[in-house]
């Protein structure tokens, strides 16, 4: 169905050209995103009551409440799909937001422990629920909940942070530090710092002014630049023009010498008995 002619129907009451669930979500999808949230609202709620049992379309029905700005109607909704899928985690925490903004802060404390419970978001829970002890006046309980549970994840969440800093000058008491090594995001400037680390810094010559140390002591810049060594003979002083082999003349002349003055002569007669 078309959503110019489901928008005819719809409006003239009949709700039966809906064939399939899918047909209505496509209507309502279409209808919220043209900015018709009335007939979204109709279009889900009439759903819900076809199909009692697809929670879709009661959340999304309560989330057009929400946009309408009837709260205590999305509330509603949203509470009764919380009761009959008690583990629906986006279920209980839409109806803590909605108990929170409508000022009624025990539901709202309840809610929140139900969805921290069956696996909401822990930070953004854990800030809901302080919030909601806070307003009830047990500040010092929802200040070491919070810090508790920001410290247990690793000092990394920024909600539990910034609920920390607002709550630090009632409670005169300092915030650990945020790890930023986990949130924080390097700037350009930094990465190309690091970048500059990985592949070398450049050096560059110096250059001494007229009231320097070097210059007072009469050193030129030439003296502190690094002479260029073309050969290994340079470094060593070595003249290219004298020979490279060693001369083994001496050891040669002594050798001769040690061999004549050890030479012993044996007489003929050595052996006559």
């Amino acid at each position: 169905m078309q959503y110019s002619d489901a928008k005819d129907s719809i409006h003239s009451g009949r709700w039966s050209d809906m064939e399939s669930p899918e047909d209505a979500l496509r209507i309502a999808h279409a209808a919220e995103t043209e900015g018709d949230l009335i007939l979204a609202e109709s279009t889900l709620k009439s759903a819900s009551k076809r199909w009692k049992r697809e929670p879709e379309f009661k959340m999304r029905h309560g989330r057009v409440l929400r946009k309408l700005g009837r709260n205590k109607k999305a509330l509603k909704v949203f509470r009764s799909v919380l009761k009959n899928h008690p583990q629906r985690s986006d279920a209980a925490q839409s109806s803590a937001e909605l108990a929170q903004d409508l000022g009624k802060n025990r539901l709202a404390e309840a809610l929140w422990g139900r969805a921290l419970a069956v696996g909401a978001p822990n930070d953004v829970a854990t800030v809901g629920l302080c919030k909601a002890i806070w307003a009830r006046g047990r500040k010092e309980d929802a200040w070491s909940q919070a810090l508790q549970s920001f410290i247990q994840n690793g000092r990394s969440s920024k909600i539990l942070h910034n609920f920390l800093l607002e709550c630090s000058p009632i409670i005169g008491t300092s915030v650990p530090e945020l790890d930023q090594f986990d949130t924080a995001s390097f700037g350009a400037d930094e990465s190309n710092r690091g970048s500059d680390v990985r592949t070398g810094s450049k050096l560059v010559s110096a250059n001494f002014g007229s009231d320097s140390v070097e210059s007072m002591a009469g050193i030129q810049l030439d003296d502190t630049s690094t002479p260029s060594i073309s050969d290994f003979s340079e470094l060593l002083g070595v003249e290219e023009t004298k020979s490279k082999s060693i001369d083994l003349s001496m050891v040669r002349g002594k050798s001769h010498s040690k061999d004549g003055s050890n030479e012993v002569e044996i007489p003929d007669d050595i052996l006559d008995f």
